[in-house]
Parts: structure tokens; sequence; C-alpha cells
């Protein structure tokens, strides 16, 4: 595995928490929102009184972003059309981690699907997830020489690229990339970003969250998919240059996948 030594950064051990720190950004995201909705209900009564022609315009615009902000979050947490599993065998099994409750159920999941003559390897990305969840798929009865992963990106796009620099040096193109729900689509987006074909095999929130954490998730993921889109629009993976210090990982990565492929 390309370990966590070569990676001296910080980063939070749990990626998926439910502080004050952790809540802050979704929540202010969704109360920019309402605060948005509220004013232009304002605005609306306000214009209705002195010029009624604007009533009918005014309200159907504040209907129409309420249903798609409705619509887009149904179909972030919901996972709904995300391409479909045609069942065909791929290069690799990619496991993304996302926090100590979200582990077994990962590992069950990609478990299920090596057992099927899915994929050959699993290879499992994520700081303080990737040796917890290679426990679990070893204690599942998957081979270790069949496991590999990465114990270094910090964030669902250092997922993707770091997944790129070692997997894609060993041919594989191919994966089933297994998250959960809310986070696929996000997912989905970078890993094809750099260059993966990608089958999307989602697995289930943790039973021991309660409602309110559930929910917190599904407002992180949908309050920020459409800026995160607005993003890759306007500038794409494929144009940015990685900072110094993780370029430098990513020759290290690059380096570590080659030597994977001489010694299988």
């Amino acid at each position: 595995m390309f370990d966590s030594r070569f990676c001296p950064r910080e980063f939070t051990q749990f990626p998926i928490e439910f502080g004050w720190q952790q809540l802050r950004s979704p929540i202010l995201l969704f109360l920019a929102i309402l605060i948005a909705a509220v004013v232009s209900l304002w605005f609306i009564t306000r214009k209705w009184r002195r010029n009624q022609k604007w009533m009918l315009p005014a309200v159907a615009t504040l209907v129409f972003s309420l249903i798609a902000v409705g619509l887009l979050s149904t179909v972030v947490v919901k996972g709904l059309f995300l391409p479909a599993d045609p069942g065909t065998s791929v290069d690799a099994i990619v496991i993304l981690g996302r926090g100590r409750a979200l582990r077994m159920e990962r590992a069950r999941v990609a478990t299920q699907l090596w057992q099927a003559a899915r994929a050959p390897v699993i290879f499992v990305s994520g700081r303080g997830d990737a040796l917890p969840i290679i426990e679990l798929l070893i204690d599942q009865g998957v081979p270790r020489n069949v496991i590999d992963g990465e114990n270094c990106s910090l964030t669902t796009k250092e997922n993707a690229i770091f997944s790129a620099a070692i997997l894609q040096q060993q041919n594989v193109q191919r994966i089933l990339l297994v998250t959960d729900s809310p986070h696929m689509w996000r997912s989905l987006i970078e890993f094809r970003a750099y260059g993966f074909t990608v089958i999307p095999r989602t697995s289930d929130l943790s039973d021991e969250w309660s409602l309110p954490q559930k929910a917190y998730v599904a407002l992180r993921e949908s309050v920020g998919l459409p800026w995160y889109l607005l993003r890759q629009a306007i500038a794409p993976p494929s144009t940015m240059m990685p900072d110094a210090e993780l370029s430098v990982l990513l020759q290290k990565a690059q380096q570590y996948g080659q030597e994977r492929l001489y010694v299988d």
C-alpha cells in the first residue's frame, strides 16, 4: 500500500463529523438560500402592492428555483440517474473512505463484488480509512495479495488523483466505485475527470447515525453539488496544476504503481 509515511500532511481522522466546524459551511449555504427565498417573497409582496404585473413571473421564478433545489437534493441523496451496473467485469474495485461508521458496509459491498468475480483486485483510497478497511476485507475472506490502496488522499478529488496515479500505471481503466449514495455523484464526476470508466456501486449510510446526522450528509452534498459542478466547468481538473507538495507525492505514487505492476 502507498502509505501515509510518504504524506506528512494534516488530516481529519474521521472525514464525516458532526460538530459545528463540520456543519458550518453547509448550514451557512442553506441559510443563504433561505434568506434569498425570504427576500424574494418580500420583494414579490412589495411589487404586488405597487404593480401586479410583476407577480406572476416573480412567483414562477421562486417556485421553479425551489423545485429545482428539491429535485437536485432528491437526485443526490437517492443516487438517482446514476449509470446502471451492467454486471460486466472491470479492472479493479475502488473503495472510498468516508469515516469509521461507513467502513464495514463499504467492505461488505466490495467483498461481494470480488466474490462475484467482478474484478481481480480491490483498491482502497483515503487517509485514515485505507488500513482499517483493508483489515475488514481480509476478515471477510479477501486474500491480502489482491488488496492494495493509498493512505494519503484527504479529499474526494485527491481520492481520484492518487487512484489514477497508482492504478493507471497498472493499466487499470475500468473500475467499480464504492461509496455512499449522497457522495456518489461527486465521486463519479471526479474519477471520470481523471480518466477512469466508472461503474457506480452505492453503499448504505450507517445505521448508527441518527436522522439529523444523515440529514447533514444529504444537506452537505445537495447544497455543495451545484457549486462543485460550476467549479468543474470553470476550471476542469485537466487544466489545474497540483501544488508543489502534492506534485512530489503524486510522483512517488506513480513510482509505487509502476513497482506494483512489476511485482504483480
